[in-house]
């Protein structure tokens, strides 16, 4: 009998040249290797989280496992540092990687368990030394590195190796032919913009005093930032996040020799496997660059007992930010984050809000409330202002696409993994059922990030002349040249295009981007009149019924009337949301 060979990434160096392959998940067979795939014997595991109940009931499972192991941590990481901080400070430092990489290695290792649970022994070439491919820097290099092909062919070497030994033989290749610098890659930040941020923070330093409110990447223009400042009475300051270099001196011995042993009982095959590997993988900063990370933030210049803190991006990714507020959350500050963009308060699953509105102490959204949750405050959009688009009556009509990871991430709801090619099915579909007369006045604007989805290759493969939208122009400049605006996912850029009172036809999968009882409500008015579909041949007719009269269907009071109460609820315009933000920054 031949022996199949397992195949777990899209890293061409690691599939065998001969023999039946089992590709572990739809990742490995990225578009651009289409022609490749056509010459080989293959299969695809079907995806787990493709059934979405499953997901829905793995994603409070994982939020469950994610509460015990931030407790264990929070020991844990007390012991090591010599601290005795609370558990509210270590979720505020660790909690985005934690929360992360619990539900990124159940994924991968539940694929794994899935296939030896209906498969012989099978073969796979894979690479050696796997865990010092696995630890990152820092968060930021933590989440670029798990939607790399080679962190995550690492992660499965180490998964086979500690619990699917005697069901796979593994041959190892040379890390060289395929290995990428694509763990802990820094970027190279504008020197000139550095020596300005600098300059600032020091310039703040020196006008603010301990007791201050402290304002940092709050999602606010310049202008309205200065207004905030002095609405607070204190003198205006800008702070921006510091460029430190850490120190990372490796200790591999001390990450084996820490033994978790937590046991939350909900999946226990699975608690073993984050008892064994978890404490390897965690970012050096939170371990052996914990010192250097702490003496950043006694050096900064920023208040040592501001009475507020505020951030809108910071919470996530800024280390030092993260180290200092969550000290001084310890010490009685108060922390306040405000809303960063669209999806929040519609669905069902999404770790990233629920983990802000944990960590602070009020959480300012743009419009939407929770009975629930007394922390969330409706004040109103502050990101962009009330602006008006006129459409260009004759203008093209504008389809605005995005990617995601190949490989899922942190949980909430979008298409994971495959359903992202799905999400690109889709557009095309609603492309290939419009008329040449539209189709020739179509343009296409292409998210930045292709993460080897190959998007412009798909659209051409189907369409050589498809036009695609000039990236250098901002989607407000596109969209005054286009008739109509069209949106492919449930995120910002709608709800700017709501907000500037500019036509609009949504449409994606209603079971990928699942949303809340409370949230169908409004969608429901949105597809009555029109503007939202849940099949792209929908959407199709629906644009060809009002191309000739798209402003007649529009500004008709029937669906100004829905997108005013939909404006209202998730992207409030409030001439008094600067004042809003103040009140809230010094009632606490």
């Amino acid at each position: 009998m031949i022996r199949k060979s397992l195949v777990t990434t899209a890293i061409e160096s690691t599939w065998p040249k001969e023999g039946p392959l089992i590709f572990l998940g739809s990742w490995c067979c990225s578009f651009s290797r289409r022609e490749k795939l056509s010459s080989l014997d293959f299969e695809i595991v079907p995806y787990h989280w493709d059934d979405r109940n499953k997901l829905f009931q793995d994603y409070k499972n994982l939020e469950l496992i994610y509460e015990a192991y931030l407790s264990e941590f929070a020991s844990k990481l007390n012991d090591i540092h010599k601290t005795n901080f609370s558990k509210r400070f270590w979720r505020i430092l660790i909690g985005p990687w934690l929360y992360t990489a619990i539900q990124v290695v159940f994924d991968r290792w539940y694929m794994l368990d899935k296939i030896m649970k209906n498969e012989e022994k099978m073969q796979m070439l894979s690479m050696n030394n796997q865990f010092p491919a696995l630890v990152t820097n820092d968060l930021n290099s933590f989440n670029n590195a798990i939607e790399t092909d080679e962190w995550n062919e690492a992660l499965y070497s180490v998964l086979i190796n500690f619990f699917f030994k005697s069901q796979v033989n593994i041959n190892y290749v040379e890390e060289s032919k395929y290995q990428k610098n694509v763990i802990n890659n820094k970027s190279n930040p504008n020197t000139f913009n550095l020596k300005i941020k600098k300059l600032c923070n020091k310039l703040s330093s020196l006008l603010s005093n301990n007791k201050s409110i402290f304002i940092i990447s709050p999602h606010i223009s310049f202008a309205r930032q200065i207004f905030l400042n002095i609405r607070l009475g204190q003198f205006p300051t800008l702070w921006f996040k510091s460029e430190n270099d850490f120190s990372y001196s490796n200790h591999p011995k001390l990450r084996e020799a820490i033994n978790l042993k937590c046991s939350p009982g909900i999946v226990n095959d699975f608690e073993a496997v984050l008892n064994k590997i978890l404490f390897r993988i965690i970012p050096r900063i939170y371990l052996e660059g914990f010192e250097s990370l702490h003496e950043s933030t006694r050096s900064n210049g920023w208040p040592k007992s501001p009475k507020s803190i505020f951030t809108s991006n910071s919470y996530s990714s800024d280390e030092v930010f993260k180290f200092w507020a969550g000290s001084k959350v310890d010490n009685g500050s108060k922390l306040i984050i405000g809303q960063h963009g669209g999806n929040f308060g519609m669905t069902p699953m999404a770790i990233h809000e629920t983990h802000q509105i944990k960590i602070s102490d009020k959480w300012l959204s743009w419009g939407w409330s929770d009975d629930s949750e007394a922390k969330i405050i409706p004040i109103g959009n502050f990101k962009f202002r009330q602006t008006k688009i006129k459409n260009k009556s004759d203008g093209d009509a504008l389809l605005v696409a995005m990617t995601l990871p190949k490989f899922s991430y942190y949980l909430y709801s979008v298409p994971i993994a495959g359903q992202v090619g799905e999400y690109f099915n889709d557009q095309l579909e609603f492309f290939e059922a419009l008329p040449d007369y539209i189709k020739q006045k179509f343009r296409v604007r292409l998210y930045p990030v292709d993460r080897d989805w190959a998007q412009m290759d798909r659209w051409q493969s189907k369409y050589n002349r498809i036009r695609f939208d000039d990236r250098k122009k901002s989607l407000m400049e596109s969209l005054s040249t286009s008739r109509i605006f069209i949106g492919t996912y449930n995120a910002t850029t709608y709800l700017e295009t709501f907000n500037a009172n500019m036509p609009s036809i949504l449409f994606w999968n209603a079971n990928h981007w699942e949303v809340n009882d409370k949230t169908m409500n409004y969608f429901n008015q949105l597809i009555e009149v029109g503007v939202l579909h849940y099949s792209p041949k929908s959407a199709a007719e629906h644009l060809i019924n009002i191309w000739d009269n798209i402003d007649e269907w529009w500004f008709s009071d029937s669906v100004q009337d829905v997108i005013t109460d939909f404006n209202n609820h998730y992207s409030n315009q409030s001439a008094n949301v600067v004042s809003s933000i103040a009140n809230n920054l010094k009632s606490l």
